[in-house]
């Protein structure tokens, strides 16, 4: 397969989509991107050696979200996929890249899922954590006109503190998790910091302080 070719496809039938009326526009093709790289990432630190289905794993993270708003966007993915890329790689490869399509969101079903489905499932989890949450949380509320009291407000939710431990529970390896930690941590973090800022506070006000 040509990824840089995947990656140009990729571009031109979600490069330009709206696929949600909060989100900017081509955020699938965006969010399949960083989730194909994220996977590869993943997949190394799980197995250095065997990287015969990195290609696999990396164009079906990229086009994962191929349907999304023709729901259920896994099942339409899954069919789509097949008519994008039918001259672009094997008979072999598409089914395997719209199987992972098909079963990317189907967390927590009790199927033993091979491993470059799981590894798409974990990222493409993770890509809405850390960073990106942060930017989806103002994205939102932008759209929403609304001030920045309500990402305080959302970051305080206790409905939201559930939402992130049960997306933990659903993660498959245990580097997943580590990296939903770490980005769990700086949501935190910053939620805080935004908390005293947003309020107008002086976030480490003692420390400050003390350096005069």
């Amino acid at each position: 397969m040509d990824i840089n070719k995947m990656e140009e496809l990729a571009f031109h039938k979600m490069g330009k989509r709206y696929s949600h009326s909060k989100r900017e526009k081509g955020y699938i093709y965006y969010h399949g991107l960083r989730t194909a790289k994220l996977s590869i990432e993943i997949k190394k630190i799980i197995d250095e050696i065997d990287n015969s289905k990195d290609n696999v794993i990396y164009v079906a993270a990229l086009f994962h979200d191929i349907a999304k708003g023709i729901e259920p966007h896994n099942e339409n993915g899954s069919i789509l996929i097949k008519q994008i890329l039918k001259d672009e790689c094997t008979h072999k490869e598409l089914m395997e890249i719209a199987e992972i399509i098909r079963c990317h969101n189907l967390r927590n079903s009790n199927e033993d899922w091979p491993k470059h489905i799981r590894i798409v499932q974990d990222a493409d989890m993770l890509d809405h954590m850390g960073t990106m949450e942060v930017w989806l949380n103002f994205v939102y509320q932008a759209y929403d006109e609304k001030s920045v009291d309500a990402s305080i407000e959302f970051y305080n939710n206790e409905e939201f503190k559930c939402h992130l431990e049960d997306c933990r529970r659903k993660l498959n390896y245990d580097i997943s998790k580590k990296i939903f930690d770490d980005r769990t941590e700086f949501m935190y973090k910053f939620s805080g910091r935004l908390n005293i800022e947003g309020k107008g506070g002086i976030f480490n006000k003692d420390l400050l302080r003390r350096q005069l």
